[in-house]
């Protein structure tokens, strides 16, 4: 049993949980079936990791194999529910040999109601893993078998939490708040199973005792009005703690009372939080550790990582191609960092002069491919088509309660890019109040809401748009610090020998392509990138976040001239 402030799901956390992370068996086999099991894993670490004590890569074709036995007193008039909170990319689920579900996609969490399966006593749980990675066209982002560059070490089987926790047979089954800042309220809904038609919901002032307690209809959109409304945002990021209580079912939650929209100034457009235009500066967040990939290695990692961020003046992340756990998300809400998410980029491997030479030696040529091509795209599987559209749903179902997160990111650089006109739309259907990236880089068809631009290798100039006008990759610079690189070859853009030459540099470009473009209508920048991976030198930390390549002092006062540049810019008249 743990705390609940560690709960996994922050948005909905009961009283106990149990996790199942620790040492399970494990084999890899090239067949369905096993004799014997190899020796442990370190759940939730992925095998390919040092820190699963394995170290070995899943193969196309072949198998992984998971066992863990753990012991249950049945709870009457309860439910059982089994969390897995990402396995990639392929599983089947067995309690006691039984099988209780299966699951496609390597990001996403799922659940099984396992309470007709299991016994008093000790129980088993075996869980039968395949993964493609880039051999096969779904959701993959960075992985790649044979990584180099840009590409990582692929993660298969199960890379994020297991954990179980008992439910009255009549409980909570999920909440949305969106805040109506004109209304001066919150909408809320909140999903059951079971017949009670209402629910208690306890809203706590923030930074008070006080609470104000309402009883709202289940399974409809309620309205409540509240008083003394604070407002999240960067430099504030109040949290409005909340109780649902729902018969025996009792559950905590929280809300951040913000909205988003798109305001036009002297001709220009832009990005606003709560109505004020707000000048997006933050950094490309792969979410790769040294030792353990994918997974972050503890909660003290993800926070150290975003206070970091904050620490050199960024207000925003751009989660790259990946979805991070729930308690990811929940600190970005805690902390006061915008997130702009990424979907998960799929399809059949990518032709690399097509998706990063080509656009990046004829930038004129990128708005000129045809998108509908699905052969040209790596997107010919019609099948495989409907499942990113699936994905994309389940994506934005999974975070669309998250404070943080403002901008869904549809493609990056044409990765598996396919109809991004008709993507666009259907993002936009599912959640309105969100802007949306339609083609991160190039390749843009017209669609979504901002200009997109990744630049690496000369000088930022701008063209008057009707979009918000976004530099959503650029920097890259290469510093590489001995005996804190893990790659096999050096990999990133300008190459730079000390911290005195990078910040140097750093400074110029930052004059160069932002101060320089913020009155030409630049709404926001996303520097590559936070931390080292691999064979790429270019972050502002090692890959084992020892060293910090930057000097923090200088950054703050380089972001803090962008924002006052900013703010005098979008000052009406």
């Amino acid at each position: 049993m743990q705390d609940n402030m560690n709960y996994p799901r922050p948005q909905l956390r009961r009283e106990q949980y149990t996790t199942l992370n620790g040492y399970w068996d494990y084999a890899f086999s090239i067949n369905k079936e096993i004799d014997d099991y190899d020796g442990k894993i370190l759940v939730p670490f992925p095998p390919e990791s040092q820190k699963s004590g394995v170290e070995r890569i899943l193969l196309p074709g072949n198998y992984l194999h998971y066992r863990c036995t753990f012991h249950l007193t049945k709870h009457s008039h309860q439910r059982l529910l089994l969390h897995f909170e990402a396995v990639d990319e392929y599983c089947e689920v067995f309690i006691n040999d039984h099988l209780v579900g299966s699951h496609h996609g390597g990001y996403l969490p799922f659940s099984f109601d396992i309470t007709n399966d299991i016994a008093e006593g000790e129980n088993e749980i075996k869980v039968v893993v395949e993964d493609d990675t880039d051999y096969g066209n779904h959701a993959r982002g960075k992985q790649r078998l044979h990584h180099e560059g840009m590409y990582y070490t692929p993660v298969s089987g199960i890379w994020q939490t297991v954990w179980y926790e008992w439910v009255d047979e009549q409980y909570i089954k999920d909440v949305v708040f969106r805040p109506d800042l004109q209304k001066q309220g919150i909408h809320i809904e909140v999903s059951t199973i079971g017949e009670l038609e209402d629910v208690e919901v306890i809203i706590h002032q923030p930074d008070s005792k006080d609470s104000t307690t309402y009883h709202i209809p289940v399974c409809q959109q309620a309205f409540i009005t509240l008083e003394d409304i604070q407002l999240w945002a960067p430099d504030h990021p109040v949290l409005y703690d909340v109780e649902l209580i729902y018969g025996h079912d009792h559950v905590e939650s929280y809300f951040g009372m913000r909205t988003f929209s798109q305001v036009e100034i002297k001709g220009h457009h832009y990005m606003a939080l709560n109505g004020k235009p707000i000048f997006h500066f933050g950094l490309l967040d792969q979410g790769y550790y040294h030792e353990t990939l994918m997974t972050p290695p503890n909660d003290e990692a993800i926070i150290k990582d975003l206070k970091f961020v904050k620490s050199l003046g960024f207000n925003t992340i751009r989660k790259h191609v990946k979805i991070e756990n729930s308690r990811y998300y929940y600190y970005c809400d805690q902390l006061g960092i915008l997130v702009m998410q990424d979907m998960v980029n799929g399809g059949e491997r990518y032709d690399d002069h097509f998706v990063t030479l080509e656009p990046n030696l004829f930038p004129s040529l990128q708005s000129k491919r045809d998108d509908h091509n699905y052969a040209l795209m790596k997107r010919p599987d019609s099948n495989n088509r409907t499942e990113y559209y699936r994905e994309v749903k389940e994506t934005i179902a999974h975070l669309k309660h998250i404070v943080s997160i403002d901008t869904w990111v549809a493609f990056n650089e044409g990765w598996g890019q396919f109809d991004s006109k008709e993507v666009t739309n259907y993002i936009k259907k599912l959640d309105p109040e969100r802007f949306v990236d339609s083609a991160s880089g190039w390749f843009d068809r017209g669609a979504g809401d901002f200009l997109s631009i990744h630049n690496y290798f000369r000088p930022l100039h701008l063209k008057s748009s009707q979009r918000i006008i976004m530099l959503s990759e650029f920097g890259g610079m290469n510093y590489q610090i001995n005996n804190h690189f893990y790659g096999k070859k050096n990999y990133g853009y300008k190459r730079l020998s000390s911290r005195k030459d990078f910040m140097i540099a750093y400074r110029k470009l930052m004059i160069r392509d932002i101060m320089k473009n913020i009155p030409h209508g630049l709404a926001g920048c996303i520097y590559t990138q936070l931390s080292d991976i691999e064979d790429e030198a270019n972050g502002l930390i090692t890959y084992d976040r020892q060293v910090v390549k930057c000097d923090e002092e200088i950054m703050r006062g380089i972001a803090q001239r962008i924002y006052g540049l900013f703010e005098r810019e979008v000052e009406h008249e």
